[in-house]
């Protein structure tokens, strides 16, 4: 099997104790059926403790920890470290803990690998990459033999076609993220429209540039000063508001998370021109921080699409949670009387895939709003990423 990873991935390690948060505290952790029926028969005082705390899976599903009032894994200790790590051993974690913040995406022979932005440390390695150049992804044989998902290995391949296309398009300088954002979004539409025939979608990759599109590929501004043309920023706060809405409707894992957004529905409510006119100057001077999640998302999510046939909706994830990070961090950094330090930022980004990407729930629900209600259609999208 071929192991695929992104460059940074081999520079993680967990911190621990030293950890500013906890990927211990808010989830539901799972436990699969091998580390459940170990866990059953640990003998002495902690296998009581163990036994006490179990849940049975449902219909099928992996059991699991029945977590404690305040809403902690009940073997994480005050010091932030793994009580039954420390009584049974790395090898006896079960997959989510042992795994996490790492997560596996499996297509045919292919194994994709990388680290989720829920975790702080590895969104500090995603947001502070420096790299001007396409994204390197380092890929490795392993012993691992082929998994058995069924996929269709022509859709398979057009996708990768496309998915290298994305990242050329994120990539691609001198226009500022939110135009090349649009191109990605109308790059999307067509795939979407080709799903059904791989053999066009190679062709239209093929074909595809975002050089000689002229003044349509936006300003080249890179000062930040200025407006486009079109965009509306009423109608764009209108949506936005939607969004939040949306957003709250959600299961809630961290209390600060309504809490932010409703700091933000209250900044889009009021003085949302006049602070993001100021916001978009100073944005500019980590604009690559939204780009290198841009690269994450479109990597993490948009090969799902041979599943699903869903290319469309994969990319809104990404250009949606762009936007939603984008909207906390320009009403934290307006609360800071604009002055808000990178660690503030990998916070608010961490915070933002917590609840949504850590939520299998949450996941699946977004994506169906992105799919069926019209304030995450393309005008709209179109409309909001003019305005940023």
């Amino acid at each position: 099997m071929i192991l695929k990873t992104p460059d940074y991935y081999k520079n993680f390690k967990c911190i621990a104790g030293d950890c500013t948060d906890s990927c211990c505290a808010g989830w539901q952790v799972d436990v699969d059926d091998a580390s459940y029926a170990y866990y059953k028969k640990v003998e002495g005082p902690f296998g009581d403790k163990l036994r006490s705390v179990m849940i049975p899976g449902k219909k099928g599903e992996e059991g699991g920890f029945r977590i404690r009032s305040d809403g902690r894994c009940p073997f994480l200790k005050d010091d932030l470290l793994c009580e039954l790590y420390e009584e049974l051993g790395e090898d006896a974690l079960c997959v989510t803990c042992d795994m996490y913040p790492r997560y596996i995406s499996d297509y045919g022979n292919v194994r994709e690998m990388g680290i989720a932005l829920s975790c702080v440390t590895a969104a500090e390695l995603i947001l502070g990459q420096d790299a001007k150049g396409m994204p390197h992804f380092t890929e490795t044989e392993t012993d691992d033999g082929p998994t058995l998902n069924d996929i269709d290995a022509e859709l398979y391949f057009a996708l990768m076609m496309a998915r290298d296309k994305a990242f050329e398009i994120i990539k691609t300088g001198g226009i500022r993220l939110s135009r090349r954002l649009i191109f990605l979004l109308d790059f999307a539409i067509s795939l979407q429209n080709m799903i059904k025939n791989p053999s066009a979608m190679r062709e239209y990759v093929s074909r595809y540039t975002i050089a000689g599109t002229g003044d349509n590929a936006g300003t080249g501004d890179n000062t930040g000063e200025g407006e486009r043309a079109g965009a509306d920023e009423r109608r764009a706060a209108q949506t936005l508001k939607k969004y939040i809405d949306f957003y709250l409707k959600q299961k809630i894992i961290k209390p600060t998370w309504p809490k932010l957004l409703g700091d933000v529905k209250s900044l889009v409510d009021g003085d949302f021109t006049q602070v993001l006119g100021r916001f978009k100057q100073d944005v500019y001077k980590h604009e690559r921080e939204y780009e290198n999640m841009a690269v994450y998302f479109v990597f993490r999510y948009f090969m799902k699409a041979v599943h699903d046939r869903k290319i469309l909706s994969k990319v809104k994830l990404c250009i949606v949670s762009l936007i939603m990070i984008y909207l906390t961090e320009m009403t934290v950094w307006h609360q800071k009387d604009g002055v808000m330090g990178f660690d503030e930022r990998v916070w608010n980004a961490h915070l933002y895939s917590r609840e949504v990407e850590h939520s299998e729930e949450n996941y699946e629900s977004l994506c169906k709003l992105f799919e069926k209600k019209s304030a995450f259609d393309v005008r709209e999208l179109t409309n909001i990423l003019e305005a940023i």
